[in-house]
């Protein structure tokens, strides 16, 4: 499969309405090429001088390849990966694991903390029973309170020195679904620098992770209304420095029930779909904490947000909550200007 490469003067959309130009420039070129991978579309679009076509596929075929291990490693879903054999024996026995699950796990118990749990590897049971896309009505209270046991990241015996991993109860199981993505990305930039590629943007399902500039004007973003049935972009801005950018919203999966809307991102402390917040756009220089604490900041609102961005400063947000209040961690200018 060859690559698609243009001149740099057209406009192009991305999900996050990604938004790439420049200045005239005759052998300025964006390359882009996407790939179904991790259950989502994977899309890399690069910027090289002059005719780069077949050195920029060979980045590009390196930068997939790095995914698709990746996938293979930190996936819920194959049967024979990691991930799923820490899921079977869970409360029974620990499971070798690969660096890329030791490093994503470690990163995720780091979050988890940090959020008191707003953030929990460990969710998958509840997201199972909820399971949004096929339900038409919430599930009896008694379920959900029963399968918040086995919901609980303090239950996760990770052990970095001999890269073992161990869920304690039985019935437990853990989703990599929130962060995966993001650090899938950042490994993939990491193969696209190691051959000399470094402009570019990595969409993971919306999730994407940016770099560089497209000759002197830098790569610009958006976020959508969570409203549909308005604008589509509700705030354009351009990106300052190297940044992953992920976006958690009601609106993408949910059903209505007598009038309420029930979406995909549940609350761990009670069970239910969080309320307060329409959607929160989480920037960092490591995509797959913008990832984790798009997740996070959503269950949690705008005041802890704000909180846990003054403890890490390398995070920073914009959060519209359920009035419409557009609301931006301090620090926003850092990474955008609008």
């Amino acid at each position: 499969m060859r690559i698609n490469f243009t001149y740099i003067l057209p406009i192009f959309l991305l999900t996050l309405t990604l938004l790439s130009c420049s200045e005239p420039a005759d052998t300025l070129r964006i390359y882009e090429q996407e790939k179904m991978m991790m259950g989502t579309v994977m899309k890399i679009k690069a910027v090289a001088e002059g005719d780069a076509e077949e050195k920029t596929q060979e980045a590009f075929d390196a930068a997939f390849q790095e995914i698709a291990e990746l996938e293979s490693e930190l996936s819920e879903w194959q049967p024979a990966s990691p991930v799923s054999e820490i899921n079977r024996y869970a409360g029974e026995k620990r499971i070798q694991v690969p660096d890329a699950v030791v490093t994503v796990t470690e990163k995720a118990l780091e979050i988890a903390k940090l959020t008191g749990g707003a953030f929990d590897v460990t969710f998958k049971p509840i997201g199972r029973l909820w399971n949004v896309k096929e339900r038409t009505s919430p599930p009896p209270a008694d379920s959900i309170k029963r399968v918040l046991r086995l919901v609980d990241y303090k239950q996760i015996e990770l052990d970095t020195l001999r890269n073992t991993l161990f869920l304690r109860k039985t019935g437990m199981e853990i989703g990599f679904g929130g962060i995966a993505k993001g650090y899938a990305a950042f490994r993939a930039g990491k193969v696209l620098e190691q051959h000399d590629i470094n402009n570019y943007i990595i969409n993971a399902g919306g999730d994407l992770y940016v770099k560089g500039k497209k000759g002197d004007r830098r790569w610009t973003s958006g976020i959508q209304n969570p409203e549909k049935e308005q604008q589509k972009t509700l705030l354009a801005f351009s990106i300052l420095k190297a940044c992953g950018i992920a976006t958690s919203g009601d609106y993408e999966s949910y059903f209505i029930h007598e009038g309420t809307r029930y979406h995909h991102i549940i609350d761990l402390a009670t069970g239910y779909p969080a309320r307060g917040v329409k959607s929160v756009t989480v920037f960092s220089e490591d995509p797959a904490k913008a990832d984790a604490y798009a997740t996070a900041f959503f269950i949690l609102g705008h005041e802890k947000a704000l909180r846990i961005v003054e403890q890490d400063p390398s995070l920073a947000f914009i959060l519209i909550d359920d009035k419409d209040t557009m609301l931006r961690s301090p620090n926003i200018e850092e990474f955008i200007r609008q």
